[in-house]
Order: C-alpha cells, then sequence, then structure tokens
C-alpha cells in the first residue's frame, strides 16, 4: 500500500533519518521513537507538507510525479492543528468537503459525533485547543481516504472523544481504511485495532510485530 524509495531527510548538516527501502502493507500501525527521532517528520513527509529526498508511493501513486492523486488517497491530522483564526468551522469543513468530494451528511454525522454542532459555525480563535483538535480529526475523517495519518491525536481530547476515535478508528478499519499514528500517551490495545508497531530510531526504521 505504502511504499517508500530512498526516503532521506537532513536538517542542515544533521541526518534525521534514511530508508533506502520500505513498505507497508493496509492495517493499522503506531510509530513509536524516542524524543527526537523524527517520528512527526516522518508523518509530515508521507502527508505531503514537508519537503525531503526520494519518492512515496500510495496504492501505486507517486508524491513526487503524481502529486494531487496521491494527496486524494491520504489525510492527515496534526498533533497541534493551527488554522487561520478568522475562519469558522464551517468554513473549513466547505472546503474539505469540495476537495475531498465528500458528502455534507457525513460532515454532519462527525460534527455531531463530537459535539461541536454548538460552535462549528463560530471563528476558529475564540475555540479551545480541545475543540480545534476535535475539528481537525473531522477533517482527517471525510471523504474516503485509503490511509489516515494522526500525529498524538489524543491529545488535548476528553475522554468521551477518546473512546468515539477508537470506535471510529476501529469502524474505518474494518471497511479498509488504513492508520498511521503517534502516540505518547497510553493506548487502550483492546480499544484500539493495532496491527503493528513501527520504530524508527538511529535513521533507520523497523517493523514489530504486537505480542
Amino acid at each position: 500500500m505504502l511504499e517508500f524509495t530512498q526516503l532521506e531527510k537532513s536538517y542542515g548538516s544533521r541526518p534525521i533519518f534514511s530508508i533506502p527501502s520500505y513498505r507497508l502493507d493496509r492495517g493499522a500501525y503506531w510509530l513509536q521513537g524516542p524524543n527526537g527521532s523524527g517520528k512527526t517528520t516522518l508523518l509530515r513527509i508521507i502527508a505531503g507538507v514537508i519537503s525531503f529526498k526520494g519518492d512515496i508511493l500510495l496504492k501505486g501513486h507517486s508524491l513526487r510525479h503524481d502529486p494531487i492523486a496521491y494527496r486524494r488517497a491520504i489525510s492527515w491530522a496534526d498533533a497541534e492543528p493551527r488554522y487561520p483564526a478568522f475562519l469558522t468551522g464551517n468554513d473549513l469543513l466547505s472546503f474539505y468537503l469540495s476537495v475531498r468530494k465528500a458528502s455534507i451528511s457525513q460532515a454532519e454525522q462527525l460534527v455531531s459525533a463530537f459535539s461541536m454542532t454548538s460552535y462549528i459555525s463560530t471563528r476558529i480563535g475564540s475555540w479551545s485547543d480541545g475543540m480545534i483538535k476535535k475539528l481537525s480529526l473531522v477533517l482527517a475523517f471525510l471523504g474516503t481516504p485509503s490511509l489516515i495519518v494522526l500525529d498524538e491525536p489524543l491529545v488535548t481530547l476528553d475522554a468521551t472523544s477518546i473512546q468515539l476515535l477508537y470506535e471510529m478508528i476501529r469502524d474505518h478499519r474494518g471497511q479498509g481504511h488504513s492508520f498511521l499514528f503517534t502516540s505518547h500517551q497510553d493506548i487502550a490495545m483492546s480499544s484500539m485495532p493495532i496491527d503493528k508497531k513501527i520504530v524508527i530510531r538511529d535513521q533507520i526504521i523497523e517493523t514489530l510485530t504486537i505480542v
């Protein structure tokens, strides 16, 4: 499903990682590694939001050579999402609905599930971090992405929203969607359908089977 080819990333003269080749089949993966190992950097590269050397293919679509098709197959939620303060939640929903070719009913269901109906039409500048986090997750689940990438998805979420997120991941995983996420917080392994863990350290990446 996801393939890396000669993937490299450095900051100045400091190499972050170098991955000659790597492949992930469909599933749910938990990316782990020590602080500074490049977890968030790798997720942002996969999401297509920062530059890198090499190439990534998602379902045969090259990020380097076919970026539009690639980005249509992937969605992304940052650990600390930031949106223009003057926009309303509905403004962003409208934009994502157009880009993702998603239905209004899907958006309404997600907004209702996260209890956002009362403030979704207000300006994001007045929202709390938790409210913004929920919006980022709603946007990530819109449409039918093949791969949903989540950086620290549990941060600032209340207990009810965390349980809802677990349910959504289980449901979407059952429908054939794949997930790649990081989390410094404890994950309820019985609630989250994690197939394998991925560890990145010392500039390399490896897959670990969950036991």
